[in-house]
């Protein structure tokens, strides 16, 4: 990755913006919401404490200055457009001169409130403070793939409830996509708000995020797995015998493993190498579980056959549910196809079948991190709503524009309140009606950083 500057981090024409507010501004304060009308009617908020660790601990250097000033003038012509004056006055305090209040990460918040504000605390920051929105906006992401996964585990544990162990629900979805993201930023933060919701996963650049963001080691988990240049290392034939007994015979036996089975013919993989009668043997006295893992074919028929040739090899019992759960500890993994639509699908046939959702877990990797997903999913905004000038003045401000009321923002300064069970946003300057404390809380105050842990978040994440 490039060396951070983060007064670089911004849109270049934010860097104009000091000369074209008006005269005296000596205070604006801004609000980020997911506006109405996304994907999701809630949002599962995370990650805007990833975005503060990583951009606005760092002090502001001489060094970044003279590299900004730089950088402006080759993209604009000149000089002048670059606030030399305010940045050296960053650089002097020695932190940032803003106020950030934000809901607690791991809420789940309704569409259209607030999820977090930032202000500026020094007068002469105020026409700085929303070049910030450019990094502050980012905040999108995570918490985006953060909600999926929050849908998708809803969507999986009627599921579970039904035809197996509940406490199978946090494994069921792994995360396969750290290769499959546009950056290993994008992969540790997209992985990390996976990780909110579920524990399996690959990517460990996620799990490394949270350990040293979020102050909790080993959050995701992961097993013994083959791929296809495993397999394929052996060769066809009697190679696909020696290529199973040595997973079997090198692996502790009781971990659970993954065994990729398409590299040639996946039925035959299992009604003859699977099912001689040596492996078959070794596969039984093994205490842990093993899950084999098609990687072709229909993602939906296609786990569901493995099921049933699986069946025809090991048998099954009914669990105290009345559904079928296959002998000898063994399962299907299924990671090719899945995003939300395909995962549901899944269980929902596998179970229609009388099977339970114990036999079954999939992988997920451009549809769980990266596939359909942007800032308009869940239509994120930030935008200023209140100022006040150096003589006194205070006033509300908003966007308000007739082409498009659902793009109408939020006036005043604001809080997030809980009122008759229901979360809402209100102008903080108008009279409270009874309403309950301010949800937000101070995250970020003139170099005073205040992170929680990932165990409180998982924590308010699965309870909230």
């Amino acid at each position: 990755m490039t060396k951070q500057n983060p007064i670089l981090n911004t849109d270049a024409y934010k860097m104009t913006h000091h000369l074209a507010y008006p005269d005296g501004l000596s205070k604006l304060y801004s609000y980020a919401e997911p506006r109405k009308g996304g994907r999701f009617e809630t949002v599962s908020f995370f990650g805007l404490q990833m975005l503060i660790h990583d951009h606005f601990l760092m002090p502001i250097t001489t060094e970044m200055i003279d590299e900004a000033e730089k950088t402006a003038e080759l993209t604009f012509g000149t000089t002048d457009y670059f606030n030399r004056q305010v940045w050296e006055k960053v650089r002097d305090l020695g932190y940032w001169p803003i106020k950030i209040k934000a809901l607690p990460e791991g809420m789940e918040v309704p569409v259209g409130n607030a999820l977090f504000t930032i202000e500026s605390t020094e007068p002469w920051f105020a026409t700085t403070l929303n070049s910030l929105e450019t990094l502050l906006m980012q905040v999108w992401y995570p918490t985006t793939i953060a909600t999926n996964s929050l849908y998708i585990k809803r969507d999986l544990q009627p599921f579970y409830e039904q035809t197996g162990h509940i406490e199978n629900l946090p494994w069921a979805v792994n995360d396969f996509g750290l290769r499959g993201v546009t950056s290993l930023q994008a992969g540790e933060r997209s992985g990390a708000a996976h990780l909110l919701h579920f524990r399996g996963s690959d990517n460990m650049a996620a799990t490394h995020a949270i350990a040293e963001i979020y102050g909790l080691a080993g959050r995701g988990m992961s097993v013994w797995a083959t791929e296809h240049s495993v397999a394929t290392s052996y060769g066809a034939g009697q190679g696909e015998y020696d290529y199973l007994n040595a997973q079997l015979e090198r692996s502790d036996e009781n971990t659970t493993i993954s065994i990729v089975i398409d590299s040639y013919d996946t039925y035959n993989f299992i009604d003859t190498v699977i099912a001689s009668p040596e492996i078959k043997a070794k596969i039984q006295a093994r205490a842990g579980r093993i899950v084999f893992r098609p990687d072709s074919g229909d993602a939906i028929e296609m786990p569901m056959a493995v099921i049933e040739h699986l069946d025809n090899v090991f048998g099954h019992t009914l669990n105290t549910k009345g559904y079928k759960v296959l002998n000898d500890n063994i399962g299907v993994i299924q990671g090719d196809g899945m995003k939300r639509e395909t995962i549901a699908a899944l269980y929902s046939r596998v179970t229609e079948a009388g099977w339970s959702a114990d036999n079954i877990i999939v992988g997920s990797g451009g549809g769980l991190l990266q596939e359909s997903f942007n800032r308009d999913t869940q239509r994120f905004a930030i935008k200023a709503s209140y100022a006040e000038r150096a003589d006194g003045t205070t006033y509300s401000m908003q966007k308000n524009p007739k082409t498009d009321s659902s793009k109408a923002s939020k006036a005043g300064l604001l809080k997030v309140v809980t009122h008759n069970g229901k979360i809402k946003t209100i102008c903080s300057q108008a009279s409270d009606d009874g309403e309950s404390d301010d949800l937000m809380r101070l995250v970020y105050d003139n170099g005073a950083y205040y992170p929680e842990n990932f165990e409180v978040i998982v924590t308010r994440a699965e309870t909230f």
